[in-house]
C-alpha cells in the first residue's frame, strides 16, 4: 500500500506524563518504517503542533492535527460520588476524564474549530473536559471524529450492551455526519476492554451494521516497543502511585509499520469472522480518512512566520500605527509610574528600543504580554521575567519586569534579525520570546 497505513491516533511527549516521545522521534520513525501519513493527536492539547509539523517535513512525512479530547457523557448520570479510601500500596487519587474522542483537523477551518474547543475544554473546573454545548458549537464541520475504546458508544459495547452503543452513537452521528468514525484498535489483549481483539472485531460488527465507516489505529503512546517500560513509569508519575504490576503498559502501543497494522487488520477481519477482503477495507478506509485531512503548515498555519494578536484585540486603534500609538503611550505613563519620565538616558533607551520593536512590527505581541503579565498578577500569582529581556526599558516601563536598567547598554541588543535587514539566523528575543512556532 503506497504511502503506508497511516497513524491517526498518536501521543507524544507533549501528553503531559502520558506520551513517551517526542514529535521529532516518532516523524523519524514514520519516515524508516515507511509510514506516509502520521497524525499527532495529544490529550487535550496542541502545544506540539508546530514542533511536529517542522519534524514531520524534515522527515518527509505528512502530517495531520489532532487532539485526543476528554469529553463530557451526553447524558450525565445523576449518582452520589464514591466515598475515596487511601491507596493500600501509598499514592493519591487523581482524577482523570473517563471519556475520550479524537478529532482530526481537514482543513485550516478545521484546525480553528479544534483549537476553540480545547481552549473552552480548558475553562472547564478541574480537569479539561469538552461540554457538548462546546461540541454542537464548533466540532460540526471540518472535524473527523473518531471513536474509539474510550468513547461512551464503545465503552457500552465493552460492557456487553450493544443497544446502548447503538442510542449512545445517535447524538454523534447528528454532529459528525458523515465524518464520523469507528476506531477499531487491536493489541492482542484478551477480554473484552480496551486492546482487546473482542472489542475490536463488535467495534468493526457495529460499525458496519449501522453504516458507520471504522478506521484502524494503535492509539500510539511511544515510538519503540521498548519504551513501554517508560509508559508505566509516566503512568505512576500521572497517577501518583507507584508502579502496579497489575495495570503494566500491553507493550504494543508503539508506532508500528505497515507490515504490522496489516497484521492487525488481517486479525480483527478473522475475529470478525470476515475474510482478508475486510481487513483490506479497513486500511482502505484508514487511508482515506487520512487523506481527507489536509491542513499545510506553511499555507495553513504560517509556519516559519510571526503571529500576534490583531492589535484591536490588545486594545489599539484599528488602521496603520495603532499599536505603536498605544504602546507608546502605555510607556510613557510606565515610566511616569516609575519616576523615569525626566530621565534622559532613560527615555533616549525606550526611544530606542519602540523604534526597534516598531521596525519588526512587534507592538501587538508585547502588548500581549504586558496584559496576561497584568492579568496574572490580578491573581495573585507572582511574576518575574528572566534573560537579556529583563532589562529592557520597554518591558521594565510596561511592569513586565522590574529589573531597573540603569544606563545599561541597550537591553534589546538580542534582537538583530532578518526582519530588521541584518544577520538571518538570530533567534527574535525582544526581550520575552515570541510564541512557538515565530520567526
Amino acid at each position: 500500500m503506497g504511502g503506508g497505513v497511516p497513524h491517526l491516533h498518536v501521543a507524544s511527549g507533549f501528553s503531559a506524563r502520558f506520551g513517551a516521545s517526542h514529535p521529532s522521534a516518532l516523524a523519524a520513525r514514520a519516515a524508516e518504517r515507511g509510514i506516509g501519513t502520521l497524525a499527532l493527536s495529544d490529550r487535550d492539547n496542541v502545544t506540539g503542533a508546530m514542533r511536529f509539523a517542522k519534524a514531520a517535513a524534515a522527515a518527509g512525512v505528512r502530517p495531520v492535527f489532532g487532539v485526543d479530547l476528554a469529553v463530557a457523557p451526553h447524558q450525565p448520570a445523576a449518582m452520589t460520588a464514591p466515598r475515596r479510601r487511601t491507596p493500600v500500596r501509598g499514592g493519591a487519587h487523581v482524577v482523570e476524564a473517563a471519556l475520550r474522542v479524537t478529532l482530526l483537523a481537514k482543513n485550516v477551518a478545521g484546525w480553528g474549530r479544534l483549537c476553540r474547543i480545547v481552549s473552552a475544554a480548558h475553562l472547564a473546573e478541574g480537569v479539561p473536559i469538552a461540554s457538548w454545548d462546546t461540541l454542537e458549537a464548533f466540532a460540526g464541520e471540518d472535524l473527523v471524529v473518531l471513536l474509539g475504546p474510550a468513547s461512551e458508544p464503545v465503552r457500552a459495547l465493552a460492557g456487553g450492551r450493544p443497544d446502548v452503543a447503538e442510542r449512545l452513537l445517535e447524538p454523534w452521528r447528528e454532529l459528525a455526519g458523515a465524518d464520523l468514525r469507528l476506531e477499531a484498535v487491536s493489541w492482542g489483549l484478551a477480554g473484552m476492554g480496551q486492546g482487546s481483539g473482542r472489542l475490536a472485531a463488535h467495534t468493526v460488527g457495529l460499525a458496519d451494521r449501522l453504516g458507520i465507516p471504522v478506521v484502524l489505529a494503535n492509539a500510539v503512546r511511544y515510538a519503540d516497543p521498548e519504551q513501554h517500560r517508560l509508559a508505566d513509569v509516566l503512568d505512576a508519575a500521572r497517577l501518583l502511585r507507584p508502579v502496579d504490576r497489575r495495570r503494566l503498559d500491553c507493550g504494543e502501543r508503539w508506532l508500528k509499520g505497515p507490515g504490522e497494522m496489516a497484521a492487525v487488520a488481517e486479525r480483527i477481519a478473522g475475529d470478525c469472522g470476515a475474510g482478508p477482503g475486510r481487513a483490506a477495507a479497513l486500511l482502505a478506509e484508514t487511508v482515506r480518512t487520512a487523506e481527507a485531512c489536509v491542513v499545510d503548515p506553511v499555507s495553513d498555519l504560517g509556519l516559519g512566520t510571526r503571529h500576534f494578536p490583531e492589535p484591536t484585540v490588545v486594545g489599539a486603534e484599528p488602521g496603520a500605527g495603532g499599536a505603536m500609538r498605544l504602546l507608546r503611550q502605555r510607556c510613557e505613563a510606565g515610566m511616569t509610574a516609575r519616576g523615569l519620565d525626566g530621565d534622559r538616558r532613560s527615555v533616549e533607551q525606550l526611544d530606542y528600543e519602540l523604534g526597534i520593536i516598531g521596525r519588526l512590527g512587534y507592538e501587538p505581541y508585547f502588548l500581549a504580554v504586558a496584559q496576561v503579565v497584568a492579568d496574572i498578577r490580578d491573581m495573585g500569582i507572582r511574576v518575574a521575567a528572566r534573560g537579556s529581556g529583563a532589562g529592557s526599558m520597554v518591558n521594565h516601563s510596561l511592569f513586565i519586569g522590574h529589573r531597573e536598567p540603569a544606563g545599561a547598554p541597550p537591553a534589546l541588543r538580542a534582537v538583530p534579525v532578518r526582519a530588521a535587514g541584518l544577520a538571518p539566523g538570530h533567534r527574535h528575543r525582544c526581550g520575552v520570546r515570541p510564541p512557538p512556532g515565530g520567526l
